[in-house]
């Protein structure tokens, strides 16, 4: 885009949204239960609870106290969010929600005893009818507890001896009943002569974590201690060195015409970054955190390179080189592999540090081995937990496998099991990037815009969409080598370049995108810069004809498209994005007006105008809900004028990105006849349990107008047609939330 065309967003004020009441409603309907059977299957579940209870309790963590852990089951159609005030009312305490229908709880014996009592009442009398929403009560099983990546792992190696596993509280338990629980535990791994890695820590929510080196054998035994509730294999964050390296040299000059003071900044959680004194301007800060002292590797420097200069590789036949960010060198690497409760720590540390700085943090590191998706990941968790404090954003690489070395082909790497992301590419409220291949090469499996051979895909955490964007990335041969092109060069440390490959390289290109979008928006405000940068991606498949199951593959795959800030960044002649952020409650839905000029209503020809809605939520988060995490989401539906003017609703019948409960609602449309004059996108919040009718949850907005014929100055016409109601950005102020 030239300069000429390069236009300032619109901005909808406030006086162009209606807000509407809304009133929640819910239906309560008599299942038609047969009370004395179903009655007789609940007294059974908490019989056999019992018994298991009375069976542990001797050498329990929690036998000095007066608590009873077991599982609550609800039918298809019921959740528990649905059903939260019956459960606690009868006396049970939900400690974690497994997904909708299935949660821990807890009760004291004094409690438990009336709990069966009035099963016993529904079963004989048929009263109490709340039960007929209980499909059942189950014990808690050790079993259950282990992570299934532990139990292939202890399936796989039964010749080891030992390992190294991290063992998760009950959540929500009373603090005084966690400490004294830890300290038993504790003497429990002792007597099974096990060792302590660390002293024991806990997460943001306050449930603690004990990470010990036990024998094989034992973990079942630990696993059946009533205060666990979950046991999984202790992840290592990894630095891996590529198979072949292939450096060269060239001269280094900033380009004199860019402001360097000027540039916004990225922190870079990685390994160190060591630019040649020619660029060392572009960072300002080298910061160690706590233990990282005296390890060096190439990665960080090579990471920071794709933030500060996108693909150098196409720079590099320049006389000068264009940076467009600058990078915070944030060390977190004091050895090649770090065990995930010290990343936790270290990663805490940095943000605590440089959020007043910055809100881009890019965390190119994964684990080895794909997530479960079954819970949220500690460290994504603890990703969002960081996110939702500090009103940041991380962009964190998808993850990398080795597949390409036995599969001849990229679909026979897509249909593997071992391909799925790796945490903490799971953090729902961080920005997840994946690799499509950039350059054509003859022995490569992926061809150019295809997934790159080593990136790893979706699902993520609940099976929701991942990666959320992808960037153009090097390729990989059988033999893991990596062929030059233009998207493999990265900056050696102290000067030169690599040629190398991963996702770890292209989520810096995305946090780089995300800095240069937050440079244009009004306070900087980086969900609005993500909302913006998610409305520009590019599509890389078809979607005429598409299918619903063919939606939710290719986004699993590309996520919302490959990243495309040179579009988002402006709007142009042909293309006008209008932005709002703000905040809704359950209680008030809103419809949002934007401005469709009438050159477009009188173009001639088939699908000459598209308008593509984001709309970004910032939730609520408990990881203790389980697939419930998120506690809330934003419906978004555009709203045209037809040929008569009748506002009527105008959604896509098919999108990927058109989820429930994600971050994210995001689709596009395409519209042959109608009339001028203001559309709307009417955005409605859905909540879950524990938040209150008056909480304001906080989102934002971009719709883009844009002609596809390429014909008309849309924005001119609508800057001329609505007098003012729509400002350019440049002249916005709003409150900082």
């Amino acid at each position: 885009m030239s300069n000429e065309d390069q236009k300032q967003h619109l901005w909808i004020p406030f006086e162009e949204v209606e807000e509407v009441t809304k009133k929640p409603m819910r239906i309560t309907e008599d299942k038609g239960l047969d009370h004395a059977e179903h009655g007789t299957k609940l007294s059974q579940g908490l019989m056999e609870i019992m018994t298991a209870y009375d069976k542990l309790k001797s050498g329990d963590s929690l036998s000095e106290e007066d608590i009873i852990v077991f599982k609550l089951v609800l039918p298809e159609g019921e959740t528990v969010a649905g059903q939260q005030k019956f459960i606690e009312d009868e006396g049970m305490k939900i400690n974690a929600v497994k997904d909708s229908r299935h949660a821990i709880v807890t009760s004291s014996k004094s409690m438990f005893e009336r709990l069966s009592g009035r099963v016993g009442t529904y079963k004989d009398h048929n009263k109490l009818k709340g039960y007929q929403n209980i499909e059942g009560f189950e014990i808690y099983t050790a079993e259950e507890k282990q992570a299934s990546s532990l139990k292939r792992y202890l399936e796989q190696q039964k010749d080891a001896l030992t390992i190294d596993i991290q063992m998760m509280f009950i959540p929500h338990l009373d603090k005084d009943v966690q400490s004294k629980a830890v300290v038993k535990l504790e003497e429990k791994i002792q007597q099974v002569e096990g060792k302590l890695q660390r002293r024991p820590y806990q997460l943001s929510d306050g449930t603690a974590v004990i990470r010990a080196l036990v024998p094989m054998s034992s973990v079942n035994n630990l696993a059946d201690d009533g205060a666990i509730y979950r046991i999984e294999q202790t992840a290592f964050f990894q630095i891996m060195t590529p198979s072949s390296l292939n450096p060269f040299s060239s001269a280094f000059a900033i380009d004199p015409n860019v402001d360097v003071d000027s540039l916004p900044v990225v922190a870079v959680l990685d390994t160190g970054v060591e630019f040649p004194s020619e660029l060392e301007q572009l960072v300002p800060i080298h910061w160690e955190a706590s233990g990282c002292t005296g390890y060096s590797h190439y990665h960080g420097t090579s990471v920071a390179s794709k933030v500060v200069f996108s693909h150098i590789g196409l720079q590099l036949t320049n006389e000068h080189l264009i940076p467009r960010a600058k990078v915070i060198d944030c060390k977190i690497y004091g050895q090649a592999n770090v065990a995930q409760d010290v990343m936790i720590e270290r990663i805490r540390e940095a943000v605590e540090s440089f959020a007043s700085l910055t809100k881009i943090f890019n965390l190119s590191s994964n684990i080895p081995r794909p997530i479960e998706g079954d819970e949220l990941s500690i460290m994504g968790y603890e990703l969002d937990v960081l996110m939702s404090k500090y009103k940041i954003k991380f962009v964190i690489s998808a993850g990398n496998h080795s597949l390409v070395t036995n599969c001849a082909t990229l679909e026979e790497i897509l249909e593997d099991d071992e391909i799925r992301i790796a945490e903490p590419a799971d953090a729902m409220l961080g920005i997840t990037v994946g690799s499509i291949v950039g350059a054509h090469h003859n022995l490569s499996v992926s061809k150019v815009n295809h997934v790159a051979p080593y990136s790893r895909i979706g699902p993520g955490f609940a099976g929701f969409y991942k990666p959320d964007l992808v960037a153009y990335g090097a390729t990989q041969y059988s033999d893991r080598s990596v062929p030059r092109d233009p998207f493999s060069i990265v900056l050696a440390p102290r000067g030169g370049f690599f040629d190398d490959c991963g996702t770890s390289f292209t989520a810096p290109v995305v946090a780089g995108d995300l800095a240069e979008l937050s440079s244009v928006v009004p306070n900087n405000d980086v969900i609005l810069a993500q909302a913006l940068l998610y409305n520009g991606a590019q599509q890389l498949w078809d979607t005429r004809k598409i299918t619903q199951d063919e939606a939710e593959y290719i986004g699993n795959l590309y996520g919302r498209g490959l990243s495309a800030p040179q579009i988002s960044k402006y709007s142009s002649p042909h293309r006008v994005s209008f932005l709002r952020t703000g905040t809704l409650n359950r209680l008030t839905k809103q419809r949002v007006k934007f401005h469709v000029p009438t050159v477009q209503a009188q173009a001639s020809g088939n699908n000459t105008t598209r308008v593509t809605i984001t709309c970004i939520t910032d939730p609520p988060i408990d990881k203790t809900k389980g697939s419930d995490y998120l506690g809330a989401y934003i419906r978004a539906s555009v709203h045209k004028l037809d040929k008569s003017g009748k506002n009527v609703g105008a959604n896509p019948k098919v999108s990927d990105n058109m989820n429930k409960w994600d971050t994210c609602y995001h689709f596009s449309n395409t519209f042959s006849r109608f009339s001028a004059g203001s559309w709307e996108v009417w955005l409605e919040l859905f909540t879950r349990w524990g938040i209150e009718n008056d909480d304001e949850i906080p989102y934002a907005l971009v719709v883009t107008v844009e002609d596809l014929t390429q014909t008309n100055d849309i924005y001119s016409e609508i800057i001329r047609e609505t007098a003012g109601r729509f400002q350019p950005i440049s002249n916005v102020r709003v409150t900082v939330r």
